[in-house]
């Protein structure tokens, strides 16, 4: 059963529309007083308010303008009555001011309960598109928060293979120097001019298996950070090759000694290189370079 709240300081106003009101299968409360209006709409929250316009206390326009600036309470449908101001220009203004209708005294029973049923089914059918709109919205943020954690999953993954890449070229690198240790031994007997062709073909392999790694470190390192060779290119253009890469391992947020171990160089060699680096950058010693690089 809907309910209706009446507000008339006139007992036989209220009277009226009580009788009206229930006859027509709608339960109705009663406040006379303005000035408890908005306690008394807060407390029984009813499905629309008749209110009338003149009144001692307060005038209805202020109460209306109270109701429709209150958050809790602004969508409840109200309906101004009056028997005094009914010109068109009334009309104009309570409906400037939020009334969704505007009824006439003496009531008429045929025009109240076309009006109220239709004040009623209107503000329905606002709630019933106000609630499509809200599940609307939650599912379209359920499919982007799926999106959201299959593209997390997909750069988690990525990350994976791009650590996975900086540790196959270590390991690449640590491998050809054992092997090229080992040749060397074996070699020992040949002449200066067959050790010198053996270096060669060695030193040839060893070129060949760092730019196939660095190539795939790299390639997994622009599907994530595409924007940032560009940028750094941009800002920093006399870094060298080399250097930038040694920016990319700051941009994963890797320390000058792990650093070190994959490029299997020593830990002096690479303090060195990032002095040069932050010459380049002009940013001193107190600026943690793996931060300052998540801005790239």
């Amino acid at each position: 059963m809907k309910k209706i709240l009446i507000i008339d300081d006139e007992p036989d106003s209220i009277a009226v529309f009580d009788l009206l009101l229930t006859n027509l299968n709608y339960e109705v409360l009663s406040e006379s007083n303005p000035l408890n209006a908005l306690e008394m709409i807060q407390a029984t929250l009813p499905d629309l308010v008749i209110l009338d316009w003149l009144m001692p206390q307060m005038e209805g326009i202020e109460v209306l303008s109270k109701i429709k600036s209150t958050l809790e309470i602004k969508e409840i449908p109200v309906i101004i009555s009056s028997g005094i101001r009914t010109q068109s220009t009334n009309l104009q203004t309570a409906l400037s001011l939020g009334a969704i209708d505007f009824l006439k005294k003496p009531i008429d029973e045929i025009e109240l309960e076309a009006r109220v049923a239709s004040a009623i089914k209107l503000h329905d059918y606002h709630k019933n598109v106000q609630k499509m709109q809200q599940e609307i919205h939650d599912k379209e943020m359920q499919i982007e928060q799926s999106k959201a954690l299959f593209y997390q999953n997909e750069l988690n993954k990525k990350n994976r293979e791009m650590l996975v890449s900086a540790v196959t070229i270590f390991q690449n690198k640590k491998l050809v120097s054992i092997l090229k240790s080992e040749i060397f031994d074996e070699i020992s007997e040949l002449s200066e001019e067959h050790k010198s062709l053996v270096v060669k073909v060695l030193d040839r392999y060893e070129n060949i298996s760092s730019s196939i790694n660095w190539d795939m470190f790299e390639k997994r390192f622009t599907e994530l950070n595409c924007e940032f060779y560009n940028k750094l290119n941009v800002q920093f253009p006399d870094l060298s090759t080399g250097e930038q890469r040694l920016c990319a391992f700051f941009k994963l947020g890797l320390s000058t000694k792990e650093i070190a171990i994959i490029n299997y160089s020593s830990y002096e060699a690479i303090r060195k290189a990032i002095y040069r680096i932050r010459k380049k950058l002009n940013q001193n010693e107190k600026i943690d370079l793996n931060l300052f690089f998540q801005a790239f």
